[in-house]
């Protein structure tokens, strides 16, 4: 397992350096079209079902933050129960079902501009290859964060996930794991926070604004300390779904991080799969 994790860390430093690249793209011309060309084809998601259902959604995990932070400010005591792989299980059914009321919200509202709304299936490559430059975007700043907020974590800030991963780890506890961080997180994070909120918010703030607002909500519901390095990563997102308008690649971006961060908490961990 030293070996699989120096691996890693190597690919990391070898991607890390390949960024700089792109960032000095960006910086020379002072403007995100330096890397992700605009894409002009795009339709306003106006109030809808869909949008109304995505707002109290997110007010309800912005609420659960809030008293997560509460508690660990007042440091106060309390028991929860550990996660068990049917909350993992259950828990995937659940935002499955979330996605496609969503999805079929968004259809019967306006089934004309569905590809507008950032569901092309024309471009594949290029669509994987935007989103395989905005992990890369990501990554230098949020493994900087990560590094700086270090001294902040604790046992009881270490993801649900990854307790369930050290205390149980069979083949299937890491199969689901894995389903629910790197296959549905991104499809459901991403249809709700860029495809519906922020192209929301984008009618009714300036793109910046709508592209800061969306990201720091983002990075809120992730709670503290994990939403300091997750906000470059949002902002990212954010930015390369404004710029590209697709579905597949802030999807593809966001699982590419997820898939990062469990092979390295499988490697520190040394759990055998």
């Amino acid at each position: 397992m030293d070996l699989v994790l120096l691996t890693l860390e190597l690919s990391l430093l070898l991607l890390a350096i390949l960024s700089t690249r792109y960032w000095f793209r960006i910086f020379k011309a002072k403007s995100g079209t330096a890397v992700f060309p605009f894409h002009a084809d795009r339709c306003p998601i106006e109030m809808s079902l869909p949008v109304i259902l995505v707002i109290l959604w997110i007010s309800l995990r912005m609420m659960t933050s809030l008293e997560k932070l509460w508690i660990q400010w007042q440091e106060i005591t309390v028991l929860t129960k550990p996660v068990s792989l049917n909350d993992v299980m259950v828990s995937c059914l659940t935002s499955f079902s979330l996605g496609v009321i969503l999805i079929t919200g968004l259809v019967l509202s306006n089934p004309k501009s569905v590809h507008q709304s950032g569901f092309r299936l024309n471009e594949k490559i290029g669509q994987l290859r935007d989103g395989f430059v905005g992990f890369l975007l990501a990554l230098i700043p949020v493994v900087i964060l990560l590094f700086v907020t270090r001294g902040l974590r604790s046992e009881e800030t270490i993801h649900p996930l990854f307790i369930l991963l050290k205390a149980h780890p069979q083949f299937s506890t890491v199969i689901w794991i894995f389903i629910s961080a790197v296959v549905v997180a991104p499809l459901i994070e991403e249809l709700v926070y860029r495809v519906i909120f922020q192209s929301w918010l984008e009618e009714v703030l300036p793109p910046f604004a709508a592209i800061l607002t969306s990201s720091l909500v983002f990075s809120f519901v992730h709670g503290f300390p994990d939403c300091i390095p997750l906000f470059p990563l949002a902002f990212i997102l954010g930015t390369l779904f404004y710029y590209r308008r697709s579905y597949a690649s802030v999807v593809f971006t966001h699982a590419l991080f997820n898939g990062i961060m469990l092979a390295l908490a499988l490697s520190n961990q040394q759990i055998p799969v």
